[in-house]
């Protein structure tokens, strides 16, 4: 049951309704723009698509990252501040594993790919970051079903 719309403001709701559509449909389009990259296996196109995914990490990403945790955390505190119900725990679960995975490991590899010197190496890298950016995209789908059937509700 989400809160009463006049206890929350109306910027909170915005930025939620922002962020959920943002946050996988973004992180989908670059897992497939990176298939496409790494089909053609040019070094030189794989260093420019790291160099794009720091961009558009640090401007789109990471802000509805940031976003969706502050608005998902003050519905929280507006419905009376419980975090204990099964599906808020599994939704903040998600969060955190998705961040860590993120902003630990892709960023990582992303950095690498950007240095890479050859085109093996390069390749490599952008194939596990295919791979952690598609288990995040599962997590965030578990997410989304949580918040969807809320669970021990």
């Amino acid at each position: 049951m989400l809160p009463d719309r006049e206890a929350v403001p109306r910027t909170i709701w915005q930025a939620l309704a922002a962020s959920r559509g943002r946050q996988p449909g973004g992180t989908l389009v670059l897992s497939l723009v990176a298939g496409r990259v790494l089909s053609r296996q040019d070094p030189k196109e794989i260093r420019e698509f790291a160099a794009t995914l720091s961009f558009v990490g640090l401007r789109v990403q990471a802000p509805a990252v940031i976003a969706l945790f502050v608005a998902g955390v003050w519905l929280v505190i507006a419905r009376g501040g419980d975090f204990t119900p099964p599906w808020i725990l599994i939704g903040l679960g998600a969060f955190a594993v998705a961040f860590v995975i993120g902003g630990g490991y892709l960023s990582r590899i992303a950095i690498q790919m950007a240095r890479a010197g050859d085109g093996v190496q390069a390749a490599d890298l952008l194939g596990r970051w295919i791979i952690g950016v598609r288990v995040i995209l599962i997590i965030l789908l578990v997410a989304v079903l949580d918040m969807v059937f809320k669970p021990g509700l």
